[in-house]
């Protein structure tokens, strides 16, 4: 079976790697190719990516290159991470809105948006060419960011073997099961809404219901992602929270905190990768590999530790070692979520992940073709939404779907490259809300890359 990343060149390449080769002899994964536009970092980053395998399991044929076609050839299964522009775009994209007093974080904010025009383009003629060269029934899990967003459009534009995935549901059930003192298998989770919008509407511990339990508990606001909310508001929805609705219900503490921070996030992480890269690119994989590991680790931990620690104010805490293990198990992270696809589909065995899919008549309060992302069950036919979850209070609803109303109007804008549903897009969305702001934010940033974008016209 031939697996294939396109974005392979990125920082989590080796994460990626240790997650495939530790389930590839189980899955009959035999060929993993990483592509990447950036040949600097996929010659970093694939060959230790490369190496790493050679160490793990030497009979994977691992090999990286900058071409997309044969990257994609004959495979059965496509992950996609890509990020148009590197950091260097994603400064830019955060600047422009905090420059006009709304958030720029890169998938929730105004420079999601803006991060959307160029990925999906770019996603689009990717899948073009897996339709045309991958396998027939290939399966494409995206990770690009804004995830749900790239995925409805995909979707949309008729592209339906892309499932959008998130390791953010995943992760924080781990950190509730190490709260719990349970091993993460113990663990089960009903989760709906969208992409970096989700509520945790059960958290079940070996079939028993906890989730009042766990709201109760002072811990849970320390040692979790709950941290960043005050307690009073998941209680009085019996509701537990995914980490990104800080953005929408601390809008102005986010803002104020990253104009006082003086730093964007995005700033922070451009920092600390070309630090990171001027170590690595002196170094050779083959003779220096461990060295290797060690500073990429090092600055890891510092991406990490400084997580939403800006916008929140929030310091997490995080006391792991700085080192990176190749042989210690792997609880997941996205790719995680796209092997135990992989593995139900192969084995029959059912299981349950959180994806982002067609709402499929999951809810009535959305169309059957807007993608959710939600918990389902995995299986042989691929995945099916679960319908007997606990229904959301009205306020969680009108979020969901004035957010949805957002992502549809900014799929078809990005498509069509109309820069009047652009506008209306921004002026729907909660973190901007206004229609003058919305077609300065839309005017500016088409005026800044007008050589990335064809025929868009400016409003």
């Amino acid at each position: 079976m031939k697996l294939s990343i396109l974005g392979g060149g990125g920082t989590r390449a080796i994460i990626l790697t240790k997650s495939l080769l530790q389930k590839a002899p189980l899955l009959g994964i035999d060929e993993i190719v990483f592509m990447d536009n950036n040949e600097n970092s996929l010659n970093i980053f694939g060959a230790m990516a490369k190496k790493a395998a050679s160490i793990i399991d030497p009979n994977v044929k691992v090999s990286y290159t900058t071409d997309a076609i044969s990257a994609v050839k004959d495979s059965e299964y496509v992950i996609t991470t890509i990020r148009v522009g590197g950091d260097a775009s994603r400064v830019q994209n955060e600047r422009i809105a905090l420059n006009h007093g709304v958030l720029g974080q890169e998938t929730t904010g105004a420079g999601g948006f803006f991060m959307a025009m160029k990925t999906i383009p770019a996603l689009a003629e990717y899948c073009e060419l897996i339709k045309k060269h991958a396998k027939p029934d290939v399966m494409v899990f995206n990770f690009s960011n804004p995830s749900g967003l790239v995925t409805q459009a995909m979707r949309d534009m008729g592209y339906d073997f892309v499932y959008g995935v998130c390791d953010a549901p995943s992760g924080f059930l781990h950190q509730v099961a190490r709260l719990r003192k349970q091993p993460k298998e113990a663990m089960r989770m009903d989760v709906f809404g969208l992409n970096h919008l989700s509520y945790f509407t059960s958290i079940r511990e070996n079939e028993n219901e906890i989730t009042a339990e766990l709201l109760a508990d002072p811990e849970l606001y320390t040692e979790t992602d709950m941290r960043y909310f005050e307690p009073d508001l998941p209680q009085k929805w019996n509701l537990l929270f995914n980490e990104y609705l800080y953005y929408f219900y601390y809008r102005e503490k986010a803002v104020e905190n990253i104009l006082k921070g003086g730093t964007t996030r995005g700033e922070s992480i451009l920092a600390i990768n070309q630090k990171m890269m001027k170590e690595l690119e002196l170094l050779d994989p083959d003779a220096d590999f461990q060295k290797m590991l060690d500073i990429y680790a090092g600055y890891n931990h510092m991406r990490e530790i400084s997580y939403m620690a800006t916008e929140s104010s929030v310091q997490r805490n995080e006391n792991a070692a700085i080192k990176f293990d190749l042989y210690s198990p792997e609880e997941g992270g996205y790719a995680g979520i796209a092997l135990a696809f992989i593995q139900a589909k192969l084995t029959g065995a059912v299981s349950e992940m959180v994806l982002s899919v067609p709402n499929s008549g999951t809810v009535d309060w959305l169309a059957d073709d807007d993608v959710v992302e939600a918990t389902c069950t995995i299986g042989p036919d691929g995945a099916i939404t679960k319908k007997d979850m606990r229904d959301l209070p009205d306020s969680a609803k009108v979020l969901i779907k004035t957010m949805k109303r957002y992502e549809r109007l900014a799929a078809r804008a990005i498509v069509e490259k109309d820069t009047d549903l652009a506008v209306e897009a921004l002026m729907v969305h909660p973190l901007v809300n206004s229609y003058s702001l919305a077609k300065s934010l839309v005017t500016e940033y088409l005026t800044l890359n007008a050589g990335d974008f064809g025929d868009w016209r400016l409003a």
